[in-house]
This record gives structure tokens, sequence and C-alpha cells, in this order.
């Protein structure tokens, strides 16, 4: 074995076990680091395709440095149109018996392909995906943390059997059959953005997979950077995005499998979607039009069951996005001033029936809305009269226009009941009282930190959350708890568990 941990003479670089695709592109800083822990992997009998996608710094140089000679790892010149096609051109090239891909800035633990590869020979499986680390400047993290799913060996399941894998779509923690790759007629798609979540998904549907324990990969979250996995806003990678994910959605709906179909919406909706459709909604400018159709799709697309483990004003705002209520939307998804204007239009009557028609929770999201954009300001001593006479008008329009009473607290009631010529002075109190005593959400919510910080045994993130508990809030709950809201915790809850 070399110094680097590397390849002996014994190894015929000819017949790997493993093929490696490594797309790189302006990763120089970092390069040496990725091809060394590629160097030291403990299975020898390993190729390294090293993708050059048109790096204008040293990167090329560096990894040729790195690889010191040894015969296992090749460089070669990409077209610079992205990591897509950089690993479409390796898995050409590639001779080993598995495929397995990683980044030009990340690190792969010395025995992670020893591990993924003695799965696949133990039971012939097809596809073995593996746990891994998050890499941050403050913190070190593994992906089951916030996704138990890799909690011990597991073999032959099918995504039907658990679907939450389809919230861990990329591509460097697992290893693939060549020969059935190519069966499946995968590839990368040529986008801009999220180019593995189609493969991978696809990947999914067709095969029966192993699952193993141990980290197998280290991600660097190089948070602003450039790196092909940060993240992406633009007009163009939105539309890829998106573009991508309709794809996967229609991989999942071949599978004919209304559970999995299901579980799967629930899983972007609650992440992926609206982590890129924020952008496209707060964005008006027509550069993303495009990437808004797509989105609406999407949503639209959604089975309604879908829904139901979201927060109430997630779930209004993938009802106004359904619906094109685009300013309502943009509203409710960013905290700003234009807020209250979007509660000032014309065809509010139309835009809140349109949000509540087919959800009644939308009452309770509009509601949280309604405190915190209208109740809040009119609550401040700083708000001039004549300001705090026009929210409460607008207050008395918004809930006029069609909120149930029931999904507003008795304070908010009491102070959408004063008459419209009331003093500014008892307007003030009045929403001051409302504010102060806080809605059943927010105060559900607090309790909620707490038992889940102490259920995963965060004593600190506990002592934290009843930090933040007031008396009001054990008051908010004991005085506006009702059995429909016990009935709806007890639904969310089973929905979780089954997710």
């Amino acid at each position: 074995m070399s110094p680097a941990g590397g390849a002996s003479q014994a190894v015929d670089p000819q017949h790997p076990v493993v093929s490696v695709v490594v797309p790189m592109r302006d990763v120089g800083e970092w390069v040496s680091q990725t091809v060394e822990s590629l160097r030291r992997q403990t299975l020898e009998q390993i190729e390294v395709l090293l993708v050059d996608d048109g790096s204008s710094d040293d990167t090329v140089a560096r990894a040729q440095a790195a690889i010191d000679g040894d015969p296992r790892f090749r460089i070669l010149a990409g077209e610079g149109r992205g990591a897509a096609r950089a690993r479409n051109l390796g898995i050409a090239e590639a001779r080993g018996d598995y495929l397995a891909f990683a980044d030009g800035d990340d690190i792969i633990p010395a025995d992670a392909y020893r591990i993924l590869a003695g799965q696949a020979a133990s039971t012939d499986a097809e596809m073995v995906v593996g746990n891994h680390l998050v890499m941050e400047p403050q913190r070190l993290t593994t992906r089951d943390q916030s996704l138990p799913i890799y909690g011990e060996v597991r073999t032959g399941i099918t995504i039907v059997d658990e679907p939450r894998f389809l919230r861990d779509r990329v591509c460097w923690n697992r290893i693939i059959r060549r020969s059935s790759w190519q069966s499946a007629r995968l590839a990368f798609a040529d986008a801009r953005r999220s180019n593995d979540i189609q493969a991978m998904t696809h990947a999914y549907c067709a095969f029966a997979f192993d699952v193993v324990p141990q980290p197998v990969y280290a991600y660097r979250r190089r948070v602003g950077s450039t790196s092909m996995t940060s993240s992406k806003q633009q007009p163009g990678p939105l539309r890829d995005h998106f573009t991508q994910e309709i794809a996967c959605r229609d991989a999942v709906r071949r599978l004919r499998d209304d559970a999995l179909i299901e579980r799967y919406f629930a899983g972007i909706l609650e992440f992926d979607i609206w982590a890129h459709g924020v952008a496209a909604v707060v964005d008006e400018s027509p550069e993303f039009d495009e990437a808004r159709d797509l989105l609406v799709e999407l949503v639209a697309s959604a089975p309604r069951a879908s829904f139901a483990a979201l927060d109430p004003v997630r779930r209004l705002a993938y009802g106004l996005i359904a619906r094109r209520s685009w300013a309502l939307a943009r509203a409710i998804v960013t905290s700003h001033e234009g807020t209250i204007e979007a509660f000032a239009t014309r065809d509010l009557d139309a835009q809140i029936a349109a949000a509540v028609l087919a959800d009644r929770e939308a009452h309770t999201a509009l509601a949280v809305v309604l405190r915190s954009e209208l109740i809040v300001p009119m609550s401040m001593p700083t708000t001039p009269d004549d300001e705090v006479v026009r929210l409460h008008a607008l207050l008395r329009d918004v809930v006029g226009a069609g909120i149930a009473p029931a999904a507003l607290t008795r304070h908010i009631r009491a102070l959408v009941d004063l008459p419209a010529e009331a003093p500014p002075a008892t307007l003030r109190a009045a929403a001051a009282l409302a504010v102060e005593a806080g809605s059943l959400g927010t105060s559900a919510r607090k309790l909620r930190d707490v038992a889940a910080a102490a259920a995963h045994g965060d004593l600190r993130g506990a002592a934290r959350a009843v930090g933040s508990v007031r008396s009001h809030d054990v008051t908010t709950i004991v005085t506006e708890l009702r059995p429909r809201h016990v009935r709806l915790a007890l639904r969310r809850a089973a929905r979780r568990i089954r997710r």
C-alpha cells in the first residue's frame, strides 16, 4: 500500500470494483483533500474519474499533484457545461462493477467503499445507500439526526416500504451496480440545478436497495460559496429544479401506489418545494414566470392528504399559489410592508374565498398573519392614531371577508367587534391585549418545542424552549383549546409517524 493508503502493486486498475466519478470545477482549495481521501480508501479496487468541468483556477494542477502517479486515477476534460454532463461523461468511461459519485470539494471516509461494496456483495444488491456527514464551519452532524432512516443495516427494501428515502436524493452516499444503471437507462439530467434528483428518484423506483448505518460521505456545506451544491435562486436554476421535480413526480406516479404518492408530495411540500418556491413567489419579475408556472403545476397536482401535516401558514401559501393569488401568497411567505397592501386589494373577498375553499385550516393561517401584520402594529405606541384606525378597519374587512370566528382568539374577536368609531387609544389597548395573550398555535408550538427537545435528550434546547414559555401561553391553551384542536393534533401526529 502506498503511503497515502492508496493502491498496492497487486491492484489491477482495469478491473475495479467501484468507479468513482468526480466532477470538479474551480475547487482548487479543496480538491487535494478529496483526492487524498479517495487514495486512502481501504477498498483498493477502485478507479477514480476526475472530470474537469472547465475550471478557471488551479483545480487540475492540484488534483494532478495529489494523485501523485496513482494509476487508479484519471483526469478527463469535460465540456464545461455543468456537473450533470461531467458525471455522464465519467459514467461512459467507467469500468467498475459499481458506480459511485463524489464532488470535488468533499471528503470520503476511508472505509466508505469497502462498507458499501461489502454490503452489496453479501446480498447481491443493485444499490446500497449509506448515512452521511454534513460539515459546517461550526458543527458536524449526521444525516440520521434529521432523517432517522439509517439506524441499522436494512436489506432488500423498496421505496414503497420506506418512502422517506425520497427525501434523500443526493447521488454521493451510495453505490449503484453499473449494469443496472445501464439497464434502467439512467442518466443525470442536463440541468443547472438539482440535476441528480431525477436520476436518484428513478433509481429508487427501479431497484430494491440495502442501507448501511455508517457515514459513507462527508458533505462540505460552504455557505455563500460557488460550490456546485450551493443554493441557486435565479430564474433558470429554479426552472430547472421544478422541471426535475415534475419528472420525479411522474416517476413516483408510475408506481401507482397512493400512499407513496401522498408521502412523496408531503415531503417535497414541506422541504424541497418550499425551499425553492419562495424565491419564485417573492420576485414579481417576468423572468420568473416560467418557474411560477411549473411551481403551480407541482402544487396543484398534489393530493389533498399530502398537505395535512403542514403548518397552517404553509398550507395557506400553497393554496394561494395553486390559485395564482400571487399578491396574497407573497404577503404570506414573507414579512414585509406588502402584506397590508395585499389585504387592502379590491378582490379581497375572492382571494380569501379561494384560500379557504379547499382547506379549512386556511382560516387559522390567516389569523396568524393578521396578528403579526395588523394587530401587532396596532398595539405599538409609536403607530399614529390614524394608522391604528386604518388597520382596525382593514382587520374588520379581512375577518368579514370570510375568516371563521373559531380561528380567532377571544381577544382578537373582541378587537374586531369594537366599532369603527372607537377611540384609537381603545383600539390600541385591545390590540395590545390580543398580542400579549398570544394565539393558541403559538402557545402550543412553544410547549411542543419543549417536548421535542426533551424527547431528543437535548437538555439545553429544552431549557431554551422553557424560557420562551410565558404564563399567558398556559392561559391561552386553557381558555382557547377545543376538542377539534385535540383531534387535529392527533391526526397530524399519526401522519408524521407514518411518514
